[in-house]
C-alpha cells in the first residue's frame, strides 16, 4: 500500500531538520521543501542552525553545509550521508 504522511516528512532527519528550522526562525508553516535562506534564514541563522543539529547529530561543519543546501531536502539528505559517514 501507499504510506502518506501529512507533514511530508520522508524519513527522521526530514523531521528534525525542518523541526530545528521551524524553532529558529518562529515559522510553524516551514515545510521539507522550502528554502532555509528564501525562508527569512542567513548566515547567523546558518550558524545557530548547525549548533542545534550538531548537538543532535553529533557531527561538525553544519553551517556551510546549510549555505551550500539550502533547500531543506536537499540539506536533509546530505546530513543523512554525513551521519552514515561518522557513525
Amino acid at each position: 500500500g501507499q504510506v502518506t504522511v501529512d507533514s511530508g516528512f520522508r524519513n527522521p532527519m526530514d523531521e528534525l531538520v525542518v523541526g530545528k528550522v521551524r524553532e529558529l526562525l518562529g515559522n510553524p508553516g516551514i515545510g521539507i521543501g522550502d528554502d532555509f535562506l528564501a525562508a527569512g534564514g542567513n548566515s547567523i541563522m546558518a550558524v545557530r542552525l548547525g549548533q542545534a543539529l550538531r548537538q543532535e547529530l553529533g557531527i561538525s561543519r553544519i553551517t556551510g553545509v546549510i549555505l551550500k543546501n539550502p533547500l531543506l531536502s536537499d540539506l536533509s539528505d546530505v546530513l543523512s550521508e554525513l551521519v552514515g559517514e561518522a557513525s
